[in-house]
């Protein structure tokens, strides 16, 4: 609080102090009826204090507040000093500031105004009583108490002009901290706006760039194969079978590494992607296409192949794109681990959630490694695995595509008999 006197932290010039004395017409009658009511209080003014002290010691409001002795013993001087200043003045500036101080005192220990104000009437109340009691004349007690009741709304008023100063600057104070963080959050937002556009811009670069990348790697590697199939097939001249057994060698190497950068490209892309929003899409189409494709690749590999679709399969929510990424790779990774048997794809729905699942008749998966499959670049080494090439990205990209649209992908089941991988997204 300010070291200046309490008076004047309102600002009140000495004709507003002469007009806030004077509208309650504290005159000099008034003052004789309180010189008056002061002698015949006077015989009475212990118990008044000790009556006036229990009252607001039982009130909720005070009875924590002043619960430790020290505290309770400092009130009841306050409350004999104040009958006695009450009653006899002078009302002039120093009774002014001492009010105020009072007014401060309650609002920094926070009492609020309803707990003085009614002190007020409990004060005015017990004075009555009093008088009542001692066999003063009616009239004369009214006289008394009207000029009492000057006094006391005169008391409320700077009472009240102290709390709400104080809220007052509370206010300002938490206008100008809010205004402060508006002012922060403002330059914040416009650093994450040069952030976000920024982002925009590298995304753009690894866009062009993977594009790019994407012909220059595939025009290539696709010549290198159509030249072999060319030279299989004779167009250079006859070959024979030590050639073509090489040229077949080439093929594959070729659709290997076709395969590996196509792996590489859809991880960069995933990283450069941001988080898709959720769209109702409806799955039967990429279904039928990765049914149609993973047959091809398993009829290759002397392979059996079964889906069981659903009937009036419902929307789901997610990525279409995405969804397609995720179901061709466990399709890819079914036919290339399972050296016989059959592949199974199945979809159904089932309550708020539709269920996409790939099965095979493959090795299974060692519990050694089924926490670390969906990490990148891991691949399970083992007898039966250690033949099939690859980046081991494949279970990586499909989780990866599955989690940025809000579906799930995990190992369903494994064994010696093989394993199945579900797919889960929201219905729409």
């Amino acid at each position: 609080m300010s070291s200046e006197p309490w008076v004047k932290l309102l600002n009140l010039g000495e004709a507003e102090r002469a007009s806030r004395l004077s509208f309650l017409g504290i005159d000099e009658e008034s003052r004789r009826l309180l010189r008056e009511l002061r002698e015949a209080l006077t015989p009475h003014a212990q118990s008044l204090v000790d009556e006036w002290h229990r009252c607001l010691l039982a009130r909720s409001e005070s009875r924590d507040l002043l619960a430790r002795g020290r505290v309770q013993e400092h009130l009841r001087t306050a409350q004999a000093r104040y009958f006695g200043t009450l009653l006899t003045g002078p009302y002039d500036e120093a009774y002014f500031e001492e009010r105020l101080r009072i007014g401060f005192i309650h609002e920094r220990v926070g009492l609020e105004p309803v707990w003085y104000i009614g002190s007020y009437g409990m004060y005015q109340d017990l004075v009555r009583r009093s008088l009542t009691g001692a066999g003063h004349d009616p009239q004369v007690i009214c006289r008394w108490l009207g000029a009492l009741e000057k006094v006391v709304y005169l008391d409320m008023e700077l009472a009240l002009d102290a709390y709400f100063y104080s809220k007052n600057r509370e206010i300002l104070r938490a206008n100008e901290a809010l205004g402060q963080m508006a002012r922060r959050l403002e330059e914040r937002n416009v650093e994450l706006t040069r952030q976000f556009e920024r982002a925009q811009e590298a995304s753009r670069a690894k866009e062009q760039f993977l594009s790019k990348v994407s012909h220059e790697l595939r025009t290539p590697l696709s010549a290198i194969m159509g030249f072999a199939d060319l030279m299989a097939d004779g167009i250079d001249g006859p070959v024979n079978e030590t050639q073509a057994r090489s040229l077949r060698k080439i093929r594959l190497q070729g659709e290997r590494m076709l395969a590996m950068v196509d792996q590489v490209i859809d991880a960069a892309k995933m990283a450069a992607a941001g988080i898709a929003e959720p769209l109702p899409f409806d799955p039967t189409p990429v279904l039928r296409e990765a049914v149609a494709a993973a047959a091809r690749a398993a009829a290759a590999k002397g392979l059996g192949f079964e889906s069981r679709i659903a009937a009036a399969l419902p929307r789901v929510l997610g990525d279409r794109e995405g969804f397609a990424l995720s179901l061709d790779h466990l399709l890819e990774n079914a036919v290339k681990f399972t050296k016989a048997g059959s592949i199974h794809l199945a979809a159904e729905g089932s309550g708020d959630t539709v269920r996409f699942t790939v099965s095979d008749t493959g090795p299974g998966i060692p519990e050694a490694h089924r926490d670390r499959i969906f990490e990148p670049f891991y691949q399970v080494e083992s007898g039966d695995t250690r033949a099939v090439t690859g980046l081991g990205m494949g279970l990586t990209l499909a989780r990866q595509a599955m989690e940025r649209m809000g579906g799930t992908l995990e190992l369903a089941a494994t064994g010696p008999g093989g394993s199945t991988f579900a797919i889960e997204l929201p219905a729409r």
